[in-house]
């Protein structure tokens, strides 16, 4: 008989226990590790819901192969060669933690590198996406602003070819008022800089110390002369 060829799989009675033993790990183990599949799977509903993302799908618990595969991250590396190494009907039957276990990786570490690797192809994905429709965008601005109503596409365009200004940037306007009723006698001098006064204070303690105590130096007395002088009795007379 003629047709394709049909490929078939051994029949295996427990295929996960088959896949864990391959990997010669245990299911006890298993359970212990940190587990990511349930963050997986409530950001897998999330983004099915909102219409589905950029990338190789939407269902991480079955896409997150594909974009490790975008990743030069060693640990990426080390994760997706342990899960190509089991045959495709086998990788169905472990979640993504049993090829952390295998591979010697955290768990956390592979979402860490799930999500790097979701944010950089969508910027990618946007900047292409986005340089490709600008020419569109342009000849449809060009359309809105010759209509009656596109007065802010005629804006946008006069400021894109500087026929109108553009903001600069915001700007500090100082305003000082003098005061009328002041005296006309009044006049401000201006305070010397501050280098100037340090400058002097310097000056005035260093010559305070340059100049010697004076000490003070007693007198000397002079000897007081003494005079004798002789009183007359009046008993003598």
């Amino acid at each position: 008989m003629g047709g394709g060829r049909v490929t078939t799989h051994p029949t295996i009675p427990f295929p996960r226990t088959e896949a864990l033993a391959r990997l010669g790990i245990s299911e006890m183990v298993l359970k212990q590790m940190p587990q990511i599949t349930p963050e997986l799977r409530m950001i897998a509903k999330t983004i099915r819901k909102n219409g589905g993302p950029y990338g190789p799908g939407a269902d991480l618990l079955k896409s997150w192969p594909n974009y490790l595969r975008s990743s030069d991250d060693p640990d990426a590396l080390k994760v997706r060669s342990i899960y190509y190494e089991l045959p495709n009907y086998l990788r169905r039957q472990l979640p993504v933690e049993a090829f952390c276990l295998a591979a010697g990786v955290s768990p956390h570490r592979v979402l860490e590198i799930l999500t790097a690797t979701v944010m950089r192809l969508g910027a990618q994905a946007s900047s292409i996406i986005a340089a490709v429709n600008h020419p569109r965008v342009v000849e449809k601005t060009v359309e809105m602003a010759l209509t009656d109503d596109g007065i802010e596409d005629r804006t946008m365009l006069h400021k894109h070819a500087g026929f109108l200004p553009t903001a600069s940037g915001p700007k500090t306007n100082i305003v000082v008022t003098h005061n009328a009723a002041a005296p006309a006698e009044a006049a401000w001098v201006a305070a010397p800089p501050p280098e100037q006064t340090i400058r002097r204070l310097a000056d005035r303690f260093n010559l305070s110390r340059a100049i010697p105590e004076q000490v003070t130096e007693p007198m000397p007395q002079r000897p007081v002369e003494a005079e004798l002088v002789e009183v007359e009795r009046e008993d003598d007379e």
